[in-house]
């Protein structure tokens, strides 16, 4: 196997513990309202798909509706509302603010075309910001948002407007720092309990620190600057717990010294595990790692091999199975052993046009699933899907035929 040859850990991670805590001080951070690609707000949004027909609850419609209208449900803060979208220019979206089914009065919120941008769905437009209530009766919280889509697709997301930022002094060195209430119920929280992930990470409030010191936030690859808000990070050598006000108005630093474990998975491989201790890319050392003391959650798993005519092989864990939730504690070592041998798994599904489909999956040593891609070499072809039989259970042949890459 052509192991990884380097171990990383995230730029700026985040770590736990007790001992030796220095306080580094309390920043305010005020409200910033995001840029149009923003890293920090343009990802990991999550669609709701529209219709056609009107709804029951939406009890009265905007006067002057054109005929190319979708109905969207969507949640902010966990709560539904419904929202109306015209596609006839221009394009314009109502929002039952009030929650009450009736939109006959909504002033609308004018789309806006991200320029020079085409893709498979159509041109992507935003409408917004606008403020919304996260509940009902006075003190609710407000949360400022966009909605997103595309000016001729089913699908309409919604994402915060903005996020808190400000500058943090650490060991001398000043960093940006930003918090987004990314679930948009108008707090910002710890994205792990005492069990571990207390929410999807994709969903949960996430937490920048631009280490890089180059004015931006850095999303992606060994070195993301962007990661779900936990209880501390790690910024170039020190450690600091972290701890934000419920409002996001200001962030405070302490500083510590994590306790480390080992974690053992006892083969060549690289994952990606989040947890109360921040974003952890492993890579490389025969699979063996020093990282904090802490709930853990495996996010990415692969495992790479490369066969005696050049071809790579590689696994995608669909599963993390044993690494989906574990523990490190200090100085002891974990050892949750994954890979190698596999066994074949096959799910049988029969859609309605009545064909049989076979979907195969490679379950690992530790009960862990994944699928398999081939990547090639410089003059190397891909090979052929292989030929499938199917029998029953006395021997009998039933079926061949072939796969299909898919």
């Amino acid at each position: 196997m052509r192991g990884f040859l380097r171990v990383v850990a995230a730029a700026a991670f985040l770590a736990a513990g007790s001992p030796a805590v220095r306080a580094q001080g309390e920043f305010p951070l005020k409200y910033v309202l995001a840029e149009e690609n923003d890293p920090l707000t343009n990802k990991d949004m999550g669609f709701e798909r529209g219709e056609t027909t009107r709804p029951p609850p939406i009890k009265a419609l905007p006067q002057g509706l054109s005929d190319k209208v979708w109905y969207f449900k969507v949640s902010v803060g966990g709560k539904s509302l419904w929202a109306v979208r015209d596609t006839a220019s221009p394009l314009k979206l109502y929002v039952d603010l009030a929650r009450t089914g009736d939109l006959s009065s909504v002033a609308p919120l004018v789309g806006s075309v991200v320029p020079h941008v085409m893709t498979t769905r159509g041109r992507p437009c935003l409408y917004g910001p606008i403020d919304i209530s996260t509940g009902n009766g006075e003190g609710a919280p407000t949360v400022k948002v966009l909605f997103a889509g595309w000016d001729n697709y089913d699908l309409l997301g919604v994402r915060a407007a903005g996020y808190m930022a400000g500058d943090v002094k650490l060991d001398g060195q000043t960093y940006r720092v930003a918090v987004l209430d990314k679930n948009l119920n108008g707090r910002y929280e710890c994205a792990f309990g005492k069990d571990g992930m207390s929410q999807s990470w994709w969903r949960a409030d996430a937490i920048a620190i631009d280490v890089g010191q180059d004015g931006k936030f850095s999303r992606g690859g060994d070195g993301s600057e962007i990661m779900p808000l936990v209880k501390a990070v790690r910024v170039k050598d020190g450690y600091y717990h972290v701890q934000v006000a419920p409002d996001g108005s200001s962030i405070k630093f302490e500083k510590y010294e994590p306790k480390m474990g080992t974690l053992d998975v006892g083969i060549a491989a690289s994952l990606t595990a989040l947890s109360d201790t921040g974003t952890h890319n492993l890579r490389g050392s025969g699979g063996k790692w020093q990282v904090p003391e802490g709930r853990y959650t495996c996010q990415n798993l692969s495992i790479t091999k490369i066969d005696a005519d050049g071809k790579e092989w590689r696994l995608e864990g669909l599963d993390a199975g044993p690494l989906e939730n574990f523990e490190i504690r200090g100085g002891e070592t974990t050892a949750i052993k994954i890979g190698l041998p596999l066994t074949l798994k096959v799910d049988a599904e029969r859609p309605e046009s009545g064909q049989i489909s076979l979907n195969l999956a490679l379950v690992g040593k530790g009960g862990e699933t994944y699928s398999v891609s081939v990547g090639l070499q410089t003059g190397v072809s891909r090979p052929l899907p292989p030929k499938v039989k199917v029998f029953d259970a006395s021997g009998k042949l039933l079926a061949e035929g072939n796969s299909e890459y898919g």
